[in-house]
């Protein structure tokens, strides 16, 4: 029985496409191309926003185009 619990997990597992960690990577607009600013919301979220196109999302929801590699990354 649990032999094929495991298969069907293992048929049906799907890897993340996020990074496990948010270091060393900055948060653009995926729209214009420009830096994201963290802000916090009224619901006590935060979430990132872009100035000059006035679009954003939740920092937890992050759009995969809104993360870029840092030019720092050693």
């Amino acid at each position: 029985m649990k032999q094929r619990y495991v298969k069907n997990v293992r048929k049906n597992w799907k890897e993340d496409p996020y990074p496990a960690s948010g270091r060393s990577y900055e948060y653009v607009c995926p729209d214009c191309g420009r830096t994201m600013e963290l802000h916090d919301l009224r619901d006590g979220d935060q979430g990132y926003w872009c100035h000059g196109c006035s679009h954003g999302h939740r920092a937890g929801q992050p759009p995969l185009a809104a993360l870029r590699r840092g030019d720092d990354v050693a």
